[in-house]
């Protein structure tokens, strides 16, 4: 079972339209795209779907689309803000980008099938109602998109429909996003209070709830390389991840991956500030104000809701060293956001960091090619 992937994205000459399509004022426009801008990089849109033959002779396929968590968690950061105006925004952006979904579904089935869809059937409606969503989302076989108690589906921007499959091309079926009825429960202040309603709502199962803290250290390789990998499947579960970085300010080939993921953020020093040196005033002062300017970027961040996985690279050293805030990192650590990953690398890790991890991985040196004389190669060690 794979998902299909969707490139959805809206444009921004167009927007008149969509002010006029969700009944927004020609002075909300500005906002609008700025807060598309802000949440349509975290965006990761997929689909899935089965053909099965129905009672007619025909075929039917059953769909279910997403968007991804980021609608989700950047309507929840702007609900925590009392920006409920805001939220509203970004939920008609999703509703918008779903439209351009269907499009690409339409022609990704029948590129792959040779059929022409027709006309959605949603979950919801009286030929499929919710209560068909579980067996319907057993029978689909996959687990990123799911439903909760309410039948909701979650992420929330998601959908779940069937449309039959023709030979020929079908008239083009309509879509919520082009709807004009102005007294639609979708529509403004009626959606609004919905908004607030949901965003109450725990809709993650009970092993998603906690952030639980990652420690990567020993004498081997492949501590960084560790947390490189899980940034990178957290981005790509639509999981917005801050990759900090102590100790280092020279170029590493990971940062070039780093810059094509857009939900990676990297903080660290831009400049390499050479080998640290523990018994020189210079040194010692130079590396404690590097350290403590990225703790300050990282608790902003973390403050502003906008870390779901927080990497502590090589945090280990400066601890040990005496060059950091040692009661403002324990504070990041011990009190984080409980929904917070945290990932700390490095050896020789302090009885602080070994006592709040949930996981513990040491990495043992077996064998290096350092010690035969052979020197860190470009993008297998840096």
């Amino acid at each position: 079972m794979t998902f299909e992937a969707l490139n959805v994205s809206l444009d921004e000459n167009c927007f008149s339209d969509f002010i006029k399509r969700y009944h927004f004022n020609e002075e909300d426009k500005n906002e609008i795209i700025r807060l598309y801008r802000k949440v349509h990089p975290r965006v990761h849109a997929i689909f899935h779907y089965i053909v099965e033959d129905d009672k007619e002779g025909g075929k039917v396929a059953t769909v279910v689309a997403s968007l991804g968590r980021a609608f989700d968690e950047y309507q929840n950061v702007l609900v925590r803000q009392q920006d409920i105006h805001g939220a509203y925004i970004v939920d008609c952006l999703g509703l918008e980008l779903l439209s351009k979904a269907y499009d690409q579904i339409d022609a990704k089935i029948h590129e792959m099938t040779g059929l022409y869809t027709g006309g959605y059937t949603f979950a919801g409606s009286k030929e499929l109602p919710l209560e068909d969503i579980p067996a319907i989302m057993k029978k689909l076989g996959q687990k990123k998109i799911r439903y909760n108690e309410a039948y909701v589906l979650v992420p929330k921007k998601s959908v779940l429909f069937t449309t039959k499959l023709y030979d020929k091309e079908q008239e083009s079926h309509s879509k919520c996003a082009e709807c004009n009825a102005k007294n639609c429960s979708m529509r403004m202040e009626e959606y609004k209070g919905k908004i607030v309603d949901e965003a109450k709502l725990e809709t993650k199962p009970a092993h998603e709830e906690k952030g639980l803290i990652h420690l990567y250290t020993g004498e081997g390789k492949g501590k960084t390389t560790a947390a490189i990998g899980l940034s990178v499947r957290a981005a790509g579960a639509g999981k917005r991840v801050i990759f900090s970085q102590f100790m280092k300010g020279r170029e590493t080939s990971e940062l070039n991956s780093f810059e094509n993921l857009p939900n990676i953020t990297v903080i660290r020093k831009k400049e390499d500030m050479g080998w640290f040196k523990k018994d020189d005033e210079e040194s010692i002062a130079l590396f404690t104000k590097a350290h403590n300017e990225i703790l300050d970027k990282i608790t902003d961040k973390v403050k502003a809701g906008e870390c779901d996985v927080l990497v502590l690279d090589e945090v280990t050293y400066p601890w040990n060293f005496g060059i950091i805030d040692k009661a403002r990192l324990k504070d990041l650590i011990a009190n984080k956001p409980e929904n917070m990953e945290i990932v700390l690398t490095g050896r020789n890790a302090d009885d602080f960091f070994v006592d709040h991890a949930d996981y513990i991985t040491r990495m043992e040196k077996g064998k290096h090619p350092f010690d035969a004389g052979i020197q860190g190669r470009l993008g297998i060690e840096f």
